[in-house]
């Protein structure tokens, strides 16, 4: 007997607001504030950092002892939060808002690059790593599934290194703010987990997912749903190694709303069903865009808004996401009209797409 087992386990859709676990404002203190039955640590430096101080009331920096190479050991700054007893830590992501020192001639002092570790693993992998500049930016770090189930403390160590000193300037690593995205749940999460996020894009919806649990050879089905009842599968991914998954749904259906889960069919026959997520589909009415479609006699006619200029795929797709025909298209930006051949395609509605460097718009039109 098949039996299919749904978790309560928390889930955000992209461009939703998350529920912040405990922030880190820097406000002449380096307390954290946490949400209920969190715990959180005032940040502090590794021994590698040579001195510390506040700039005005707004902004901490850990100043000198930045490696001028790689990552060194003891030069971070870390922050550890953990949950009250009998909760357990949901964790999504850490933002981060940070920049190196603008002093200097030309201006810019300190470490060039960062990146981000945690205690799970002993800080040996980054969980993510970037560039900055002398200009503050705050940078958005993806938690993968081992932090969706935490009955303890975790830490995070913020490293900065590829430090480099312009005449005249003062070698800093400046924090604004850090905030971690999450929940404590009151109890102990099940031992099997999904976690799925939507997050609409110009014609598309990107779908992430990230697993606990589940074993590899797991087959993933990929739902979708009109009315967040009757959902039918649109993709299917076999289980890895890994514990994170994504797809992107370009057929999106043209409604007000759309919804989505995952479900893992595992081989001893049981199932495990994510959380639905629910999103709006995006429309761009600024960026680059599909404005029209017109199809007759085997030609798809497109009129296309393009923000820059550049090589172009312009797709067909069936709605069930199968690619059916291509053609490059190297184009000067602004309007544009471009034909692709559909062959002998019956009548039926499709998806017609134009991508570039990762950015996709399709819309939908009857042949």
């Amino acid at each position: 007997m098949k039996t299919i087992l749904t978790l309560a386990v928390f889930s955000i859709a992209f461009g939703a607001s998350a529920q912040t676990a405990v922030s880190w404002g820097f406000n002449s203190t380096l307390a954290g504030s946490p949400a209920s039955h969190i715990s959180a640590s005032a940040v502090s430096l590794g021994s590698s950092i040579v001195s510390n101080s506040f700039n005005g009331s707004t902004e901490f920096y850990g100043q000198d002892g930045w490696p001028a190479g790689a990552i060194d050991a003891n030069a971070y700054l870390q922050f550890t939060v953990s949950p009250s007893t009998g909760y357990t830590l949901v964790l999504n992501s850490v933002a981060m808002t940070v920049r190196r020192s603008n002093t200097g001639s030309p201006s810019g002092a300190g470490p060039t690059s960062w990146a981000l570790r945690s205690s799970l693993d002993g800080y040996t992998t980054d969980l993510a790593t970037n560039s900055m500049t002398y200009n503050y930016a705050t940078y958005t770090v993806t938690l993968p599934a081992v932090f969706q189930n935490l009955t303890g403390a975790v830490s995070f160590r913020l490293y900065g290194y590829n430090t480099t000193i312009n005449s005249g300037g003062t070698s800093r690593f400046v924090y604004d703010n850090i905030s971690i995205a999450g929940q404590a749940i009151s109890g102990l999460l099940a031992e099997q987990s999904i976690v799925l996020s939507a997050r609409p894009t110009t014609g598309a919806v990107s779908l992430r997912w990230q697993t606990f649990g589940i074993a590899p050879g797991t087959s993933f089905a990929v739902e979708r749903s009109v009315d967040g009842v009757n959902f039918e599968a649109i993709d299917r991914v076999n289980a890895t190694d890994a514990i994170s998954y994504q797809y992107n749904d370009i057929a999106v259906p043209v409604t007000d709303r759309v919804f989505y889960r995952v479900l893992a069919e595992q081989s001893g026959g049981s199932s495990v069903l994510s959380p639905t997520s629910v999103v709006t589909p995006g429309v761009s009415v600024t960026g680059t865009g599909i404005r029209g479609v017109a199809a007759s006699g085997g030609i798809v006619r497109t009129f296309l808004h393009l923000t820059s200029g550049g090589v172009y795929q312009l797709s067909i797709w069936s709605r069930d996401g199968r690619a059916l025909y291509h053609r490059v298209l190297d184009a000067q930006a602004g309007d544009q009209i471009a034909d692709i051949a559909a062959g002998g395609c019956p009548h039926g509605v499709y998806v017609v797409t134009v991508a570039k460097e990762g950015m996709t718009s399709s819309r939908q039109f009857i042949f």
